[in-house]
């Protein structure tokens, strides 16, 4: 249980606990010592009669973790590890101008801390990573200036919001797990693959981390907190008859893997998804489609994930010199930039993002926390209030006409900023029906408009698990429409027919969608889904690759649209294997 104690200080009181001749004991804890001494000597970094640093950042992401990973009942992975990543942040200029929000800001690389509390090699990382970022810092100030002369009409926005600083500290947790008992329930749940011969590959994976984060800065800011996460993940594929690839997945999240399904439970989820990849196998290609589409629980609290991350989060188009090719010539604004008090939904739904729920209706919430990555304390935030639009998720890097962090802050972002992201996304409607009568619905819409069918959707590959083939053809396809926004593939996609039969189809692609599509939202369900995932920050949030990632939740009822537009996937086929897969279970 997380117990916060959260207190502002003085500045001079802030400045006097982190002299380094008067350090405290810090209750043994000799990462946070080592950091707040060698900030003090940090502070007065400069390089002939150039600036100080007017503020400088030290944080420790201090992590234990265990993962397993097993295919067709053999164990593929397993390992324990240790490790302490430091991250330094040093600014040069002031609150209103710095060194940062420049198309060639970067972050140093810091190396690693070491895992046996070693204070003196501790402190000797910092002050390497700290001589560097500070120079690196004086550089790109002086080249943000001069591409700051170049703009008619500079935009005045300052680099770094001020806020109070806190003390935060909590209890480090012991990182504890039962491997050999997750190693057995990962190695049978994978075997119930073996019985599934058209599925040509399988995979489940575990991955617990038990992450310590401390954060200490020269306004006198000082966090431990605990912020473990866990994954457990369920991939599989096939290749339907004309040679394309067929793919589902089954992703769950949360604080504590001791809420996971394991031993039979996990077996009987990899059966579930093993048979629905063999009926994936099976289905028809679908049609191109425009018409009414319902968003089922899951499919809706992805859908939401995927549109609200970039929606609700303002990003600033960084300096750049006018002959620059880059990030910024290539800036994608938020849809909603310009619709704060304008209506973007149908004013019977309200959005907030609420870090500090701990759970909803018994399920424990992934997204929950009580201070963010930059040590602003997390708040609830109003998104959408009667269909209008309120406001952004907020780090410290202000905006056009925000200037103030809401506890957000929890990735890094481009340019030497912090990524606001979801903490906990509650998307609440006032209006609502059974999904027996929200499948009713869209089949009246489908009779009214007289189509053949309609469409569900109970499930989207979110997070993605695209190959590279898959996005490869997505990308075509996007540039063969001309649009620039849209959502994954959908991976469980039902025609419905007038009379209520049910066919799955695959190989269906989504034309343009994003957060504007919102206002189309016809009716939905009175069953909100707890969808707790790993976020990257970005709207496309693939499991392969993804380096920095927090967890979040979206909290989401079904969603009946009254239409969307989708299209078959141009994707080639492939010949299939010459010969069959070996007979694993006649073997065993």
């Amino acid at each position: 249980m997380r117990i916060a104690l959260i207190l502002p200080v003085a500045a001079a009181a802030a400045l006097a606990l982190l002299a380094a001749d008067t350090s405290p004991d810090w209750g043994g804890d000799v990462q946070l010592r080592a950091m707040a001494d060698e900030l003090t000597r940090s502070k007065t970094l400069q390089l002939n009669k150039l600036e100080k640093p007017y503020f400088v950042q030290y944080a420790s992401e201090d992590t234990e973790g265990f993962s397993v990973a097993a295919a067709l009942g053999g164990v593929t992975q397993v390992a324990h590890f240790h490790r302490r990543t430091p991250l330094v942040e040093i600014r040069v200029g002031d609150y209103n101008f710095d060194n940062t929000n420049f198309l060639y800001t970067v972050q140093a690389p810091a190396g690693l801390l070491p895992t046996d509390d070693d204070y003196g090699v501790m402190r000797t990382v910092l002050w390497r990573a700290s001589d560097v970022s500070y120079k690196l810092a004086l550089t790109e100030i002086a080249q943000k200036r001069n591409a700051q002369r170049e703009v008619a009409e500079p935009d005045k926005t300052p680099d770094l919001t001020p806020v109070k600083p806190v003390q935060v500290i909590e209890p480090i947790q012991k990182f504890a797990i039962d491997d050999k008992a997750w190693m057995s329930s990962v190695r049978e749940a994978s075997a119930r693959f073996a019985s599934h011969p058209d599925v040509m590959t399988s995979h489940i994976a575990m991955n617990a981390h038990g992450l310590t984060y401390r954060l200490v800065n020269s306004e006198g800011t000082i966090v431990r907190v605990p912020q473990s996460w866990a994954e457990l993940e369920i991939r599989a594929s096939a290749k339907g008859s004309e040679g394309r690839r067929v793919w589902n997945q089954y992703f769950v999240a949360g604080l504590d893997v001791s809420d996971f399904p394991h031993g039979t439970a996990l077996s009987h989820l990899a059966d579930t998804l093993a048979s629905q990849t063999d009926q994936l196998q099976k289905a028809p290609l679908a049609e191109d489609y425009t018409g009414p589409v319902l968003f089922e629980k899951e499919a809706a609290a992805e859908m939401m994930a995927e549109v609200l991350t970039d929606a609700i989060v303002r990003h600033r188009k960084p300096v750049a010199p006018s002959n620059a090719n880059g990030p910024a010539a290539q800036w994608q604004e938020s849809v909603w930039a310009t619709r704060v008090g304008s209506k973007v939904t149908p004013d019977w739904i309200t959005i907030f993002d609420d870090p500090l729920a701990r759970s909803f209706k018994g399920t424990k919430l992934a997204g929950y926390y009580t201070i963010d990555d930059e040590g602003v304390p997390a708040q609830r935030v109003s998104i959408v209030e009667a269909g209008a639009f309120r406001g952004f998720l907020m780090s410290r890097e202000p905006v056009r006409d925000t200037d103030r962090s809401n506890g957000h802050g929890r990735l890094p972002g481009g340019f030497g900023e912090h990524l606001a992201t979801i903490g906990n996304l509650f998307v609440q409607a006032g209006n609502t029906v059974s999904e027996a009568q929200l499948k009713a619905r869209l089949i009246e819409k489908v009779k009214s408009a007289g189509l053949k069918y309609g469409l569900i959707i109970r499930r989207m590959d979110f997070p993605s698990t695209s190959t590279l083939e898959d996005l490869q053809g997505q990308a075509r396809q996007a540039q063969k429409s001309g649009f620039t926004r849209t959502l994954s593939e959908p991976l469980l996609v039902y025609r419905v027919w007038p009379d209520g039969r049910e066919e799955l189809v695959r190989g269906l692609r989504f034309q343009e969608f994003s957060a504007k599509d919102l206002r189309d939202v016809a009716a939905a369900g009175n069953e909100p889904y707890v969808l707790n995932y790993i976020n990257n920050g970005h709207s496309f949030n693939r499991t392969d690759g993804r380096a920095a990632i927090v967890p979040s939740s979206v909290i989401c009822p079904s969603l009946l649209f009254e239409s969307v537009e989708l299209s078959r996937a141009d994707n080639e086929g492939s010949l299939p294997p010459l010969v069959p897969a070996p007979a694993l279970v006649a073997e065993q």
